[in-house]
């Protein structure tokens, strides 16, 4: 198997929605749970940003 079939095999894999995530997609989970998780960090720039108001 190549590096391109592998890598389009891996796409397929996580863009086929699951019953088990609610047929969702692994791929919209993933994107979903990045999301949440880059909300909950305080973002850098705007600690420093507010140093200068």
């Amino acid at each position: 198997m190549t590096e391109l079939e592998l890598t389009q095999l891996c796409d397929q894999l996580n863009d086929t929605p699951r019953k088990g995530l609610g047929w969702r997609t692994p791929a919209e989970v993933f994107r979903e749970e990045m999301m949440e998780e880059t909300d909950r960090r305080p973002d850098p720039r705007r600690s420093w940003e507010s140093r200068f108001k």
